[in-house]
């Protein structure tokens, strides 16, 4: 090996080994000093075994008095034969005196004592802020003795600092079910609620720390920090409704507006034939824009009665009542079937608006970034389709490591099923760096049929682009 990097590498990773190496033996070696003081002796002689009939007092029979004999009676003593009686029954008493009770016990504060051992080595562990490392210990602490709340507690305080939320959670609720009145399980559930965006139950969390601690700082300022987050998402919320609200009618009103001037007629104004009267002149309309209206007085116009026919009269308002209801039939039977044959492409189109404002996020450096876009492209087969394109396959196990989770290994399989064979894309790389996780059989070990299935079907694909050695190393990997 001519590369000094490589060399280098090596060394650390030995040095690590070794240092690992060495903290358990150490550990190994403390347990078992611990449990040498536990057991008994052999050198030392065994006390003999002490027969009760000897240590214990021959029960003397009690001479009975005769009924006849008055002298005796006056000299019997009532005091001494009460107390002869309560001797005999607290020795009945210690003869059923059961010993599995202190075994019991013996092993409970000895499980207990290796409990708090651990939770030691734990607590030296956050002080290095060594997360991981002080998780495993308090879960041996809680596998030991589970009926301690601290052992709890302290774990949520490491699931918390590695941003796994939901696990602090449970813990906290689990610590406080051993004991309701436990500070800080109520303060370290609360900051997990925060984190999470569930106001109202970090909110109800700190006001039981206020109950128990009314002089707590640090829950005073969450509780102002809390409420005025909630204020603010509440006030987001109503805004975001009006927003979408006056979006969404604004747009439709848009579309319809323009569909119904492009397809509609204007109304044709008719002039009825009046019949002509003689000496009467039939008065016409004529538009004009606004700058060119005068702006002189309207002339009062002089007004003559005239008598009608009630037969002219009434061809009159036939007239004008059947020309209303032409025109109002014609305008509503058009007006319906645009917007009815516009409502759908209008919905698709604004669908299609929103899918075009996404922006897809770059390709991703560690895990966290990845659930995080993930998440954020709402499970759109499309969208997913083309961030998972981007990302190269030979770098899914430098970006995932050892924190790839089921449900997103679930969902990438998925994406490559559906998305990359309809699209006819080459899956070999994916698959293969897939197969280089370290944690791959355990999560095929949680697959359900269909989806160990799904990972038949994309061998299957892959085998046409790929030799069978390397399609025989792929089926090993995935245990299929």
């Amino acid at each position: 090996m001519n590369n000094p990097y490589l060399l280098k590498k090596q060394l650390q990773e030995n040095e690590e080994e070794l240092s690992n190496y060495l903290r358990d033996m150490n550990i190994w070696q403390e347990q078992m000093k611990r449990k040498e003081h536990t057991l008994p002796n052999p050198n030392e002689k065994k006390k003999p075994k002490i027969n009760p009939s000897k240590t214990n007092p021959p029960k003397t029979k009690l001479n009975k008095i005769s009924s006849w004999d008055y002298s005796a009676w006056d000299k019997f003593d009532v005091d001494n034969a009460c107390k002869e009686l309560d001797t005999q029954d607290e020795l009945k008493k210690n003869d059923n005196y059961d010993p599995s009770v202190d075994c019991l016990n013996n092993e409970t504060q000895s499980r207990q004592s290796d409990g708090i051992y651990e939770k030691n080595l734990g607590n030296a562990l956050v002080q290095k802020q060594k997360w991981a490392e002080a998780i495993l210990r308090y879960t041996r602490a809680i596998e030991y003795y589970d009926k301690d709340p601290i052992f709890y507690a302290n774990r949520a305080l490491c699931y918390l600092k590695t941003k796994e939320f939901k696990l602090a959670i449970t813990d906290c609720t689990s610590s406080l079910k051993l004991d309701n009145t436990y500070v800080k399980a109520y303060q370290r559930r609360s900051s997990a609620y925060l984190a999470l965006g569930m106001f109202n139950e970090a909110k109800k969390d700190l006001l039981n720390v206020l109950k128990l601690e009314p002089n707590n700082k640090q829950a005073k300022n969450d509780i102002e920090i809390v409420n005025n987050k909630i204020k603010q998402s509440g006030m987001q919320n109503t805004s975001d409704n009006k927003c979408q609200k006056t979006n969404t009618i604004n747009n439709l009103q848009n579309k319809s507006s323009k569909m119904l001037c492009k397809d509609v007629e204007p109304i044709k104004s008719v002039t009825p034939d009046w019949p002509q009267r003689d000496g009467c002149k039939q008065i016409t309309s004529k538009q004009k824009p606004p700058h060119l209206r005068s702006k002189k007085p309207l002339c009062t116009l002089n007004i003559k009665d005239v008598q009608v026919d009630q037969e002219e009269l009434n061809n009159m308002h036939l007239l004008q009542t059947t020309l209303k209801e032409v025109c109002e039939k014609n305008y509503k039977d058009q007006s319906k079937t645009t917007i009815s044959n516009e409502v759908v492409p209008m919905e698709q189109d604004l669908i299609q608006n929103e899918k075009k404002h996404i922006v897809i996020p770059p390709v991703p450096l560690t895990y966290v970034q990845l659930k995080q876009d993930w998440a954020s492209l709402k499970n759109d087969p499309e969208l997913l389709f083309k961030y998972l394109k981007q990302i190269p396959g030979k770098r899914l196990p430098s970006i995932v490591r050892n924190s790839m989770d089921n449900d997103l290994f679930v969902d990438i399989l998925r994406i490559l099923r559906i998305e990359f064979i309809k699209n006819g894309c080459d899956i070999t790389d994916y698959l293969m760096g897939i197969s280089e996780l370290p944690r791959l059989q355990m999560l095929v070990m949680f697959c359900s049929s269909n989806e160990v299935s799904c990972i038949k079907e994309l061998l299957n694909y892959v085998s046409k682009f790929v030799s069978e050695s390397a399609l025989k190393n792929l089926k090993k990997s995935f245990g299929v």
